[in-house]
């Protein structure tokens, strides 16, 4: 790959002369021209593209890098550089008095350092509380959208930080704590979620499933990195727990809520409650029930008075289709036999059936009833109709199906008819 201009590009690539090369000798170079979209800028690196075929043309899918410039790793800490800056020059206004000709000059770069640091100290505070009010709605959210009653936190005034550099780190995160604390009391007050404190020394210090206090976990970078220290994965020796630091201190916390019940204090003043006495033990859990499956949801969502559909019915082709029931069945009031045509007092007498009868079990009529012979498988005919009659043969006569059945018309011979047309007519049967 090599740039030939600003927005062109040349690629040069071996590819086969056949669909299944055999040999070395079926390989070609070929040569690309890539035209470059505005987007890739001059100074940029072309990588190896991809080479993919669409509607007949050859698609070019190329990466780029672009050269950043060195960042550096100090310089970041603006808030802590202006406040020692502004220290800095009070103490030089201190050290000096009002008649010194430096004195006017330090005094108006000390305010405005001091402005300055004021107004990066709001803006930290700013995004400090944004911070804390996003975290804080996505914690009740997904308290009440899993139908959670209570939400049980650290109580931040339990942490005891050790030595300066611990006190101020404390300080720093004990403040965005404290507003995401404040935060998550103030939206679960809105969907009725209590919210209560517990202590939080040693909540990732010992292990959550043990349940006795004195399992101390074993903190490592990965779970495949258990001899080596770190912080981001907890390993219990005792009982072989491994899981999130974060994961093992929040079952901690949970258990401590749950067994802390009855030691839960209310403050009449703010109505914060907290629990202030430190309870160990495990606590039993429960699985959620499983959600339905599609299959499932479809077939409650069509159980409709419009649509009703059989429970115990199996749509599924797994098994055989059962054979169905019979046509007719014997009537125990009468030992009679009774067909779909007879009048049924009750559904048990006998069993229905979807398919027509082939014959009719009931007798046919007189013969000579309205002039007409017997029809053994047929209805019976109304006075003033009149007969149709068919034509043709009908073969395997003996096995009639249906309401009625055909007979073939005799077909006269031409020297019968004398000087009639010289053309075969059907004779009508009477």
């Amino acid at each position: 790959m090599e740039r030939t201009g600003d927005h062109s590009a040349r690629l040069r690539v071996r590819l086969p002369l056949l669909a299944s090369p055999p040999s070395a000798k079926d390989w070609a170079w070929h040569v690309l021209p890539i035209a470059l979209p505005p987007t890739v800028p001059s100074q940029a690196k072309l990588c190896t593209p991809a080479l993919r075929v669409k509607d007949g043309r050859v698609c070019v899918d190329l990466p780029f890098q672009i050269p950043i410039a060195f960042a550096p790793a100090a310089g970041h800490a603006e808030r802590e550089r202006l406040a020692a800056k502004h220290q800095h020059q009070q103490r030089l206004l201190a050290g000096i008095t009002p008649a010194d000709p430096r004195y006017t000059q330090l005094a108006v770069a000390c305010r405005r350092t001091g402005a300055e640091h004021e107004r990066v100290c709001a803006r930290v505070r700013h995004l400090n509380k944004a911070l804390a009010w996003s975290a804080a709605r996505w914690a009740v959210d997904q308290a009440a959208a899993n139908g959670a009653t209570v939400i049980y936190l650290e109580d931040l005034a339990t942490l005891e930080a050790r030595g300066r550099r611990g006190r101020a780190n404390a300080r720093l995160s004990g403040q965005v704590r404290g507003q995401i604390v404040e935060a998550i009391r103030h939206l679960a007050a809105k969907n009725t979620i209590a919210v209560v404190t517990v202590p939080a020394r040693g909540t990732s210090q010992y292990c959550p499933r043990c349940g006795d206090g004195t399992s101390v976990l074993r903190h490592c970078p990965a779970p495949d990195r258990l001899v080596e220290r770190g912080w981001a994965w907890a390993y219990c020796p005792a009982c072989g727990l491994s899981c999130d630091r974060d994961w093992a201190a929040a079952e901690r916390i949970l258990a401590r809520g749950l067994l802390g019940q009855n030691v839960t204090r209310t403050h009449r003043a703010t109505g914060a409650r907290t629990i202030p006495k430190v309870v160990e033990g495990n606590v039993a859990r429960a699985r959620r029930p499983a959600k339905p499956t599609r299959a499932a949801r479809r077939a409650r969502r069509t159980q409709t008075d419009l649509h009703p559909r059989p429970a115990a019915r199996d749509r599924s082709k797994n098994r055989p289709t059962p054979k169905r029931p019979a046509r007719t069945a014997k009537n125990p009031a009468n030992n009679s036999v009774n067909t779909p045509t007879d009048h049924v007092n009750s559904a048990d007498d006998w069993l229905t059936s979807s398919r027509v009868p082939e014959r009719r079990t009931v007798p046919a009529p007189v013969p000579g009833a309205f002039g007409v012979g017997q029809r053994p498988a047929g209805h019976a005919s109304k006075p003033g109709r009149r007969e149709p009659y068919r034509t043709g043969h009908v073969r395997n006569s003996h096995h009639r199906t249906g309401f009625h059945h055909a007979k073939a018309t005799p077909v006269l011979a031409l020297a019968e008819h004398g000087s009639s047309p010289q053309q075969a007519t059907p004779a009508r049967i009477a």
